[in-house]
């Protein structure tokens, strides 16, 4: 580990506050870092749980002190080439550095901010001094009991002390020895200053039970002890212990505090006062989407505080679902993780009950005939009935996974948990959902032959499967092929509507039983890219961070989604050499140009030329798989504004690239397999070594991406065709008097639509009532803006009067303003003006050389990327269309930035560096 990491990162920016209010410490861009602590008792304030009132000294005031008093160099000094098992070592540059911070005085305006708030607002209260480093109190390390409190301090010399207490115990043995040892790091320290609590009885709650406690797997367990909880934390006394259950708050004493004196107060903790604090503990546990360990005390009033929560991160088991909840909260039970991750890349934005009821049923007969297709045991397949018909959801209008749900699923196959692993690449997802359900469970605990006998089945019929995929491809491309032949809008409008019900009916078909060579095509893809990136990652470790593995995929010469591109880059030559139709683009009245193109003469070629553009790729458009989303085949005039942004540009064509790309690959790609192979794959054989595994897995994963995009691409065309159906079934019913216009069609579900067709609708007469009915709650979910991922209890929705989701997850640390953080999903380094786009129809605002940055792109982003050098994306995972042509092309790119929109301004300078996933904002 990398001793310097153990000091505290200078922030990027200079503005901030030195101090404030405990309400405010909700990591908000204008409170420099407050700590896990304070953030956290921030969030219990805003909840309405009863925290003593207080400040934070925030992470800027202990950067000032540390650069004032020169603490700098002799603390790396003192760090310097430190070792987890060097424990004198560590006890002495403890020592050294504690007796340096507390001989060292706070800089005058940090002390001036501190005593005036004191002064203010709790002039003669003792307080209770807390540390509350950035980085404890986390899912991932809790640092719980080692950085030190001070309490019951009254003078503004036990003040100071205190504060440099804290300060000090930054470099505590304990916590050095913690961070060196697990390989992790504290980024900086706020200091929380409280009214002490006249504490009477004092205790800490488990909401998940530890493994020796007794009782159920899902008690709560509390701990207590009489007076102030140091002790009790500090391991010094034997503490009280009660065992409470979820379902009524009932409890058994196990143990009383062996305290003397203190039982004068234990009328204090009575029934109703395990009651709130039982309620408290699962609200905030439903809050923070895992188990928490919250300590409290109750004051001689018999008033109870919350004084501290954190994620219990060892030791505990979850918490079962329960068949019942406290009558005071009906929310509580267990708990679902939810992500747009990928989904919100064919769905950005929000969905109609048809689109949702097509894509529920056809997301349940996708992974339900997959498993069956790649040789699951049928049982298994049985359990996972229901994750699977649930692997979607709404919230706010939009789409989402339910993760819990498919890591449920996948990990009851063979492999599980690495198939859940390499989805979560796969889709790009950073968090992962556990598997509380027990009958789940118990499907992996068959015996290792069984184990083996149905996992050797399963890897001869998935690969009996792939075998045969570019077959499998085609004729999953045949299937739709006649599909929408039979479907195009100009016959659409003289079938009849029982005609066009059964190809409604046919197009359902398709999605849900006819879809699986498709599928495959998808999961071998997830699987050829896993294991080369596992390969690559295991065979060359030192440059595992610089995404070798998305290096030997640029240029993929065969991916279909590259093409549009090099059409339209021959439309735009075709322009180019005809100054007639280069001014008449250049006027911009779109329907002049469009007319003027379709009945000159002159323009007959670029108009040929057009239409065959509009005919085999018009379809693809950003939004494409919405159904609600008009393609290019129905605005035209939408394709002459990146016709004309290609018209401007110079230099080598797309093709000319993607061959440079190409050619570059292929010597990266030879250089890897020359140092592989003299390396064995198998320890006793002399062949194959490595270097075959690489070329065949290679090849695989380059056939796989190739196939995949073929069958997204018959995605797209089968979706348009859908929209026509849809439409020209509101025509009728529009006629007919059930709908207001043709567009509400995609306020029913299919299901209703055929129904309604069928004559077995139950309420045929309230239709036009119905929708209007939804179309308003549409409107008011869609004004909702989602986190991108949050956990809710299974069945509960986000408020509609929370614009947005309180239940975010962590995300990574981006205390440095200037560097943003992702995952790099195509090598390179790049420096340009950034373009901040929302959507392709803004790509007017792009120019040759741009820094793309934008939420998510889909297939219609496609010929944005010939004019871009580098790209950020918000969401999007490896394997993302995004990540695919930015690959083919060789443009850098970071995917995953949280808030990347937000956080970097139009025109701004930035530089992309794909290689180690990080954006740097230089101006």
């Amino acid at each position: 580990m990398n001793t310097d990491m153990l000091q505290p990162q200078t922030p990027a920016r200079s503005r901030g506050h030195f101090v404030c209010p405990l309400e405010s410490a909700l990591c908000d861009e204008d409170v420099d870092g407050v700590g896990g602590k304070a953030t956290n008792l921030a969030e219990m304030t805003k909840l309405g749980m009863d925290v003593p009132p207080g400040f934070v000294v925030t992470d800027l005031a202990f950067q000032l002190f540390l650069d004032e008093n020169e603490l700098r160099e002799p603390i790396a000094k003192a760090l310097e080439g430190l070792e987890a098992k060097q424990l004198e070592r560590i006890n002495s540059a403890s020592q050294a550095i504690h007796s340096r911070v507390l001989a060292a005085k706070i800089p005058d305006p940090v002390l001036a901010a501190i005593l005036d708030l004191v002064s203010e607002a709790f002039p003669d209260d003792a307080l209770a001094v807390r540390s509350s480093a950035i980085g404890e109190d986390s899912r991932h390390a809790a640092f719980a009991g080692q950085l030190d409190s001070f309490l019951n301090i009254k003078s503004e010399k036990q003040l100071i002390e205190a504060v440099l207490g804290c300060w000090a115990s930054y470099w505590s043995p304990r916590v050095l020895f913690y961070q060196l040892s697990k390989g992790i790091c504290l980024r900086g320290m706020g200091v929380v200053i409280q009214r002490l609590v006249s504490s009477r009885i004092s205790g800490i709650l488990f909401t998940a039970n530890p493994v020796l406690a007794g009782g159920k797997p899902d008690s709560l367990v509390v701990e207590f002890c009489y007076g102030f909880g140091d002790e009790l934390a500090a391991g010094k006394l034997n503490p009280g212990r009660i065992l409470i259950e979820r379902s009524d708050f009932s409890y058994r004493i196990q143990a009383t505090p062996e305290q003397a004196g203190g039982e004068k107060d234990a009328h204090l903790f009575h029934a109703n006062q395990i009651a709130r604090l039982s309620q408290a503990a699962l609200k905030l546990e439903q809050y923070f989407g895992c188990p928490q360990d919250i300590e409290w005390t109750i004051d001689l009033y018999g008033q109870l505080f919350l004084v501290q929560t954190r994620p219990i991160t060892v030791g505990f088991v979850a918490p079962a679902a329960t068949d019942k909840v406290p009558n005071e909260d009906r929310s509580l039970g267990p708990f679902v993780l939810w992500s747009n991750a990928n989904v919100n890349e064919n769905f950005p934005e929000p969905i109609s009950p048809f689109l949702y009821s097509i894509a529920s049923a056809g997301y349940y007969h996708y992974f339900r005939n997959l498993a069956l297709t790649l040789g699951f045991d049928r049982r298994r397949v049985a359990m996972m009935e229901y994750p699977l018909r649930n692997v979607i959801g709404v919230q706010g209008a939009r789409m989402y996974y339910n993760l819990t749900n498919i890591h449920s699923s996948l990990r009851m196959a063979p492999c599980g948990e690495l198939l859940a692993k390499w989805f979560d690449d796969f889709v790009g997802v950073s968090k992962s959902a556990s598997t509380e359900d027990e009958t789940l469970l118990k499907t992996t605990h068959a015996g290792r032959l069984a184990q083996w006998i149905e996992l050797t089945r399963t890897a001869m019929q998935t690969t009996w499967q792939l075998l045969f995929l570019t077959k499998r491809v085609a004729v999953f491309e045949r299937v739709v092929n006649d599909f929408a032949a039979n479907t195009e809008s100009s016959i659409l409008e003289s079938k009849s509507l029982n005609d066009l019900l059964n190809d409604l009916r046919a197009f359902i078909d398709i999605r849900c039983n006819r879809w699986t060579n498709a599928s495959l095509a998808d999961a071998s893809a997830m699987v050829t890219y896993g294991m080369l990136k596992r390969l690559l990652s295991r065979e060359f470790p030192d440059r595992e961070q610089s995404g070798l593995h998305n290096s030997l995929l640029k240029g993929l010469r065969d991916v279909v989604s590259g093409t549009p591109i090099i059409e339209l880059w021959k439309l735009s030559r075709m322009v180019r050499e005809n100054p007639s139709l280069n001014d008449l683009l250049n006027a911009k009245d779109n329907a002049r140009i469009l007319a003027e193109v379709g009945t000159k003469p002159e323009y007959s070629e670029f108009q040929a030329a057009f239409q065959s553009f509009l005919k085999d790729w018009g379809f693809r458009c950003s939004g494409e798989l919405m159904l609600t989303v008009a393609s290019f085949q129905e605005r035209p005039e939408a394709l002459l504004d990146m016709l004309r942004s290609y018209v401007e540009l110079k230099g080598e064509s797309p093709l000319d690239l993607l061959n440079r790309q190409a050619e570059n690959r292929e010597s990266e790609t030879d250089e890897v397999r020359q140092q592989l192979r003299y390396r064995k794959l198998f320890r006793l054989l002399p062949w194959p070594n490595k270097a075959t595994w690489l070329s065949f897995v290679l090849r695989s994963c380059h056939r796989s991406i190739a196939l995949r995009e073929r069958a997204r691409l018959k995605q797209a065309l089968l979706y348009s065709r859908c929209r026509f159906i849809a439409l020209a079934i509101g025509d009728r019913l529009v006629a007919r008097e059930c709908l207001q216009n043709r567009n509400d069609v995609f306020f029913l579900t299919y299901q209703e639509v055929d129904s309604l067709l069928s004559g077995s609708a139950m309420f045929p007469h309230q239709t036009r009532e119905l929708v209007q009915l939804r179309k308003n709650e549409h409107e008011r979910l869609s004004r909702m803006t989602p986190n991108d991922t949050f956990v809710l209890p299974s069945g509960c929705y986000l408020p509609v009067d929370c614009p947005v989701g309180n239940t975010q997850l962590d995300t990574a640390d981006q205390s440095d303003e200037t560097r943003l953080s992702g995952i790099g999903a195509c090598g390179g380094l790049v420096r340009g003006p950034a373009a901040i786009l929302r959507d392709i129809s803004e790509c007017r605002m792009l120019h040759e050389g741009d820094v793309l940055v934008t939420r998510q792109t889909d297939p219609g982003w496609g010929p944005v990327f010939f004019l871009i050098k580098g790209l950020v994306m918000e969401r999007g995972g490896m394997l993302s269309h995004g990540a695919i042509l930015a690959r083919e092309y060789g443009i850098p790119t970071v995917v995953g930035v949280h808030n990347a929109t937000k956080q970097i301004s139009h025109g701004q300078t930035i530089t992309v560096n794909g290689d180690r996933g990080i954006v740097q904002l230089v101006d």
